[in-house]
């Protein structure tokens, strides 16, 4: 894959607002007759009836436009577009992940937004993370169409028993993990219950916690980040939550080192009272249990520097073969701005990155939804810096990662060995890729 840069875009956001404003002062162009868009994304039956809708809505909406729906299942969906991309006939505009988004700016297959901006696309209502995120080397490609962090969800009812009151002995935007361990260990002493998963074996947490360290999990260059010191002071900070009683014993969570389910998380089985997720998974996880769930950040370290980011979980991005781009972005701005369409589309795809669209939503949300929204909000401009997307090689370092905690939490080994062994096979690994 291609490198770049990191992306830089805040100095065009000022000019993009003046430009916005004409736009919507005029509302929707004009196009010709018989103008057509084609749309291609992954999808689930849900999110396909979803997504015709809102086609059905903006065709209503625009006279002279017709846009058409083509979907597929994941599995699918990139071997139709590599077909596509070679064929030269990509439909208008494409759904895009962020793993994959650079290699298809590389091979020129999207093409830059900028020039639509504050024309046929309006973006004045993103929120910067979102457009940031999709800026490559000062270029505005990709528009986000939901947003995704890490989140670490809690038994309400749990935290209430052990005399924990959220917002006042327990800030959930602002903890360290001095404080886990203690607030952890008072609710295994009053219900019975631990009062956190382990994070030995979690990959996502190692990487938030690096970055509030002051390393990136792979550098520019796509070498590893973590030092031996970051290794050795992550596992043993779980180490000591869990010789203070809060989390469940080692093997316990030894056996769980990897599996995804949400089924399997701690505050759905009852194991814990605390679980880790990405933020979208936290209507799931509610679903799955009575007691009501409340949404936090991951711990931090006493410098209380952000580890986590958002990401989107998806983009809409404009392509090199449409014919009709300024249909295509047209029909791209609406898709994140219209409120009838939005309320269509809901959180499906992520949580919108537009803050209008957040509070028009809101009234209808169920209460999990109206929780994970409000943790949105409350993270803007509190979280890292986007990274570039990992480098090959990445997948089998965090299956090593994993593998190798299990020893730690076994007991087997010591922490600074498994540490050495695992920096090494790490630095291996990439090499090779």
């Amino acid at each position: 894959m291609s490198k770049f840069n990191r992306r830089q875009f805040l100095h065009t956001s000022a000019g993009f607002a003046g430009s916005v404003a004409v736009f919507s002062a005029f509302g929707q162009p004009a196009f010709a007759q018989d103008t057509a868009v084609r749309h291609f994304w992954w999808g689930n039956p849900e999110r396909d009836k979803r997504t015709f809708a809102v086609i059905d809505i903006y065709n209503g909406k625009t006279p002279g436009v017709k846009v058409s729906g083509e979907t597929l299942g994941f599995a699918d969906y990139f071997t139709k577009l590599t077909t596509q991309i070679a064929g030269g006939n990509m439909p208008d505009v494409i759904q895009q992940g962020y793993g994959v988004l650079f290699e298809y700016i590389a091979n020129g297959a999207v093409v830059p937004l900028d020039d639509f901006v504050g024309k046929s696309l309006d973006i004045s209502k993103m929120d910067q993370s979102a457009i940031d995120a999709g800026t490559v080397d000062g270029k505005f490609y990709a528009l986000s169409i939901g947003a995704n962090s890490h989140m670490a969800v809690f038994n309400t009812r749990l935290f209430e028993e052990a005399g924990i009151k959220v917002g006042e002995t327990f800030d959930p935007y602002a903890y360290t993990y001095d404080e886990l361990k203690e607030f952890a260990a008072a609710i295994k002493e009053a219900t019975g219950v631990a009062g956190t998963d382990d994070n030995t074996a979690d990959y996502q947490n190692f990487s938030d916690f690096t970055v509030q360290k002051g390393a990136n999990l792979y550098n520019e260059d796509g070498s590893y980040g973590p030092t031996q010191d970051i290794v050795e002071e992550y596992w043993s900070t779980w180490a000591a939550i869990r010789d203070a009683g809060g989390t469940p014993p080692g093997p316990e969570s030894a056996a769980l080192a990897g599996v995804s389910e949400l089924s399997q998380l701690g505050v759905v089985t009852g194991k814990s009272a605390m679980s880790y997720l990405w933020s979208n998974q936290l209507v799931g996880v509610q679903g799955l249990m009575q007691d009501a769930l409340g949404a936090a950040v991951y711990p931090n370290t006493p410098e209380m520097i952000p580890g986590s980011v958002i990401q989107p979980s998806q983009f809409v991005c404009l392509t090199r073969d449409s014919k009709n781009p300024e249909a295509a972005t047209a029909y791209m701005s609406a898709f994140v701005n219209d409120l009838e369409m939005t309320t269509v589309l809901g959180l499906e795809r992520g949580i919108p990155s537009n803050s209008d669209v957040r509070a028009a939503l809101e009234p209808n949300l169920s209460a999990a939804e109206k929780v994970s929204v409000e943790f949105f909000d409350r993270i803007q401009g509190k979280t890292a810096p986007l990274t570039a997307p990992p480098p090959s090689g990445s997948a089998e370092v965090e299956q090593t990662f994993e593998r190798l905690a299990v020893s730690v939490l076994l007991g087997e080994r010591s922490i600074p060995e498994v540490a050495t062994d695992f920096l090494n096979q790490a630095k291996a690994i990439l090499a090779r890729a």
